[in-house]
């Protein structure tokens, strides 16, 4: 396994395409706000490119918010 660190704070919908090169995703725990938002585009460029996806703590929490904005239709949710 070869193992790559991106910082979530790089992630945006235009820089999201970068991730195409990796053949899955992990995203780890965290706390705070620091990077919530370019882990929700990551979670949603895994889902919609059928990237194979592991959340773990944080990381599953934003794979949920991701759907819940762009698949069940309710845009504010966040993990409050």
């Amino acid at each position: 396994v070869k193992i790559e660190h991106v910082d979530s704070e790089t992630i945006t919908a235009e820089t999201v395409a970068q991730l195409e090169k990796y053949d899955a995703i992990l995203v780890p725990g965290g706390f705070g706000k620091r990077g919530i938002e370019g882990k929700i585009s990551t979670a949603q460029f895994a889902r919609t490119q059928k990237v194979p996806y592991l959340g773990i703590c944080l990381g599953m929490q934003v794979a949920t918010i991701e759907y819940a904005r762009h698949v069940a239709g309710l845009p504010n949710a966040n993990s409050t």
